[in-house]
């Protein structure tokens, strides 16, 4: 089972789109946004993965919490507050937003993947038996050039896919 890692979209249509026309085409099972989508217009997009069940965080850029979450609720997406902890695939997956705390949560060895977004800086790593994702923004704002990451559950193996030209 493939997942779709995706964070920091903050509004940037033409990179959500490229994003879900990929997930789209690898046919993943679940996209995993780590927060700050921003506006719930730009919630309401990800409703065009048409496959893929959208689980997503709270991120601190994420203003309009109750109408985001009823846009994400109204096509069967979950989005939650500071964290998700749940099993996919038999695999744990902890996701959050923030980097606070996150090597402590790594260290403890308690999740096969640990997802988290807000430094717009792509952090790909294995440390023990966790596969740790932060892919980046989506957007290049910050960095010059927006990624997305896909997981294959089965052997957790990972391909990182640019959405945007590298401008640095």
């Amino acid at each position: 089972m493939k997942i779709g890692i995706i964070s920091d979209t903050h509004d940037d249509h033409n990179s959500i789109g490229k994003a879900i026309d990929i997930f789209n085409q690898r046919q993943v099972s679940y996209i995993l946004h780590a927060g700050d989508i921003v506006a719930p217009f730009s919630a309401r997009a990800f409703e065009k993965c048409t496959e893929a069940k959208f689980i997503a965080v709270f991120g601190n850029n994420d203003g309009e919490k109750l109408y985001l979450t009823s846009i994400v609720s109204a096509f069967g997406g979950k989005i939650h507050e500071y964290c998700y902890k749940g099993t996919l695939q038999g695999k744990s997956i902890y996701m959050t937003h923030t980097h606070h705390n996150i090597d402590e949560i790594i260290a403890s060895g308690m999740y096969d993947i640990v997802i988290y977004g807000h430094t717009h800086q792509q952090d790909i790593r294995r440390e023990g038996k966790t596969l740790v994702v932060n892919p980046g923004e989506s957007t290049d704002w910050i960095t010059g050039s927006g990624h997305i990451v896909i997981v294959e559950l089965d052997d957790m193996s990972y391909e990182i896919i640019a959405l945007l030209p590298d401008h640095k």
